[in-house]
């Protein structure tokens, strides 16, 4: 037998030991392998969007690259852990360093090249489905054809070939320093008493809970002061939660005598304190990763699937013209006339009104409040508004009165004006009671705020008004706008801007639908390669234990504990340090869905579900197979 053979030989009986290392490894070469293929593909270097998408699959190709170099680095020291007698019994044997250095390449090497082949491969297999949901995601009039490209073939093998082999050379320092007995002794040590502060433990439960609290009351305005306060409160609470608490936990079960010494709960329970004692960093990391692959798929797909209602949350009215000034209006009616006969020849439905508005300043004592520039609509205009989208107006105004319009963004932090303030244009004022209310009105780019007034005071201020203080306010009803979606933003792409801005939520729908496409696109492959790193993860600390754990189990077989009792205990400790770190994800990206939820207007409740559950199965598929595993080496020493 020949070294590259015996290497190989090495590789091909570890082959469960590689198992998830080489379907991760695998999965992100196909994933990288995809995007690159979308960069080099001839239809894409002709299209519109195509610097923005190359910037982002660039970004993306950076975050996957950069992920599973750190992936493949973590992940073959824990093979080295899990072989140190193996690799301390060639060196008693008499292999010298180097044969033990170019094994370690071998192996790794051998592992490097079948990925990667194994990743491309499949990558070829998908790219056609790839293409096609690239389509449908970015709303592309056609689906890009199947394309295969020798430029991302290359550049995907030498990046990945290069970092296999510079984490075999890591691999082999990490070896070079190590006596023979320290390798050969491997991940064996004196088993301590697990110890715990309570003061960390419940040091834990506090920066979690104020993490979440700050999650909970955050909003589109607060949420980026509070992000990384968030950050910094739950990212050590969840370490002192596996490492502190954790085990404080574990040592009140123990107090509770009943509960400890009922049937198979003292064997569970006794092992369970030192397992996530060892393990604390590893299940912390494995939270930290599934709570991010967790929270960012479901964001993503909630503000994608809630674009509609974000579009008329933040343009309330389907279309609007506004022009500013009395001599635009013989230029304004003609750019009526282009859009309402553009709309009759595509065939889509409208209803329109056009009504007259002014404008003032704020003047007030409050410096928030003072020199601001309002849009004043009558009572009676405004109702007529509120009528063609359908609507009814929820309050009543009187001459001393007027309404000012509750918006998100532009109020100041108290969210509350004076209870009088006085409006004035440069013929007229008036100081009138305040009041609040959501005026569901397109923006003014000229103004502020909208506000509304009576009748009789909105004549004073329009009769009085200068040519340039007064507006005309075109508003169209367009009940199937999101069928028609591209040809109105085509009809008023050539509206003229110096005469009348227009504001429409097709173009809001479109622009927003385009960026989160994007985003959703790039994000969400990202998301499944951190969670099944952190599914892999596990599974490279059960193998590093395993002859210590087949030991500890021989031993209470030995004392009458039977195989259906031996698996229930094996099957129920991988159960707690499987799914307590997907239980925390959860409960981490729950919070982070209450703070979008806080943030947009549809529900995220169904995409967050969605996203969960989709992540779940993974899960359990994964714990599903590494039970198997784990119980069929169980098998072994019974």
């Amino acid at each position: 037998m020949t070294f590259k053979q015996f290497a190989f030989n090495n590789v091909k009986r570890n082959t469960r030991q590689y198992l998830s290392y080489f379907l991760s490894c695998m999965f992100a070469v196909t994933v990288f392998f995809m995007y690159a293929v979308i960069v080099f593909h001839p239809d894409i270097q002709n299209a519109e969007f195509r610097d923005v998408v190359q910037r982002g699959i660039l970004l993306t190709e950076a975050i996957i690259y950069g992920f599973s170099f750190l992936f493949v680095l973590f992940s073959t020291g824990s093979f080295i852990k899990s072989r140190k007698k193996q690799y301390g019994l060639l060196t008693t044997l008499g292999i010298s360093k180097s044969q033990l250095n170019r094994m370690l390449i071998l192996e790794n090497t051998i592992i490097g090249i079948t990925s990667i082949v194994a990743g491309l491969l499949l990558g070829a297999l998908l790219t056609k489905l790839f293409l096609m949901i690239f389509s449908q995601i970015l709303g592309l009039d056609q689906i890009l054809p199947f394309y295969l490209s020798l430029k991302a073939i290359g550049i995907t093998s030498l990046l990945f070939f290069i970092m296999f082999e510079v984490n075999s050379l890591a691999v082999v320092w990490t070896l070079r320093t190590n006596s023979i007995m320290e390798v050969f002794r491997g991940a064996k040590g004196p088993k301590k008493t697990p110890k715990f502060s309570w003061i960390l433990s419940l040091l834990a439960i506090g920066l979690i809970g104020a993490g979440y609290y700050l999650a909970y009351i955050s909003t589109v305005v607060t949420i980026f002061l509070y992000m990384l306060p968030i950050l910094i409160l739950v990212i050590p609470g969840t370490y002192f939660l596996f490492s502190q608490f954790s085990i404080a936990f574990i040592a009140l079960l123990k107090r509770k005598k009943r509960f400890y010494l009922h049937k198979l709960n003292l064997l569970t329970i006794s092992d369970l304190s030192h397992k996530l004692k060892d393990n604390a960093r590893i299940l912390f990391i494995v939270t930290i990763l599934s709570a991010v692959a967790l929270t960012s798929s479901g964001v993503l797909y909630g503000l994608f699937q809630g674009v509609e209602a974000e579009a008329k949350r933040f343009v309330p009215q389907d279309a609007t013209l506004i022009s500013k000034g009395n001599s635009k209006i013989d230029k304004l009616e003609k750019e009526i006339n282009f859009v309402e006969s553009s709309f009759k020849e595509k065939d889509i439905a409208f209803q329109s009104n056009l009504i007259r508005t002014t404008q003032a300043q704020m003047q007030s004592e409050n410096e928030n409040w003072n020199l601001v520039w309002a849009q004043i609509y009558s009572y009676s205009d405004y109702k007529a508004i509120a009528n063609l989208h359908g609507r009814n107006v929820s309050f009543e105004i009187d001459d001393g009165e007027m309404v000012i319009s509750k918006q998100e963004f532009a109020l100041p932090d108290d969210n509350k004006p004076p209870k009088k303030l006085t409006i004035k244009s440069k013929n007229e004022s008036a100081t009138l009671h305040t009041k609040v209310a959501k005026l569901e009105l397109n923006q003014n780019i000229y103004t502020t705020f909208d506000i509304v007034v009576s009748d009789s005071i909105f004549k004073q201020f329009v009769q009085s008004a200068a040519s340039n203080e007064v507006y005309y306010n075109y508003a169209m009803e367009i009940p199937k706008w999101k069928t028609h979606a591209d040809d109105i933003e085509q009809i008023f792409a050539n509206v003229d801007r110096e005469i009348a801005y227009p504001d429409s939520q097709p173009e809001y729908y479109l622009r927003m639908k385009e960026g989160l496409s994007y985003l959703f696109f790039f994000g969400i492959f990202i998301s499944v390669l951190f969670f099944l790193a952190a599914g892999s993860i596990l599974y490279f600390r059960m193998y590093q234990d395993m002859d210590k754990d087949l030991h500890h189990y021989h031993s209470i077989y030995r004392i009458g504990i039977t195989d259906k009792e031996m698996k229930k205990i094996a099957t129920r400790q991988l159960g707690f340090l499987f799914f307590i770190p997907f239980i925390v994800a959860v409960v981490h990206a729950s919070f982070a869905f209450k703070a979008l939820q806080n943030m947009i207007a549809s529900s995220v409740i169904l995409p967050s579900v969605m996203s969960v559950s989709v992540f779940f199965v993974i899960h359990l598929m994964n714990f599903i197979f590494i039970r198997n595993v784990y119980t069929a080496k169980l098998k072994k020493v019974m």
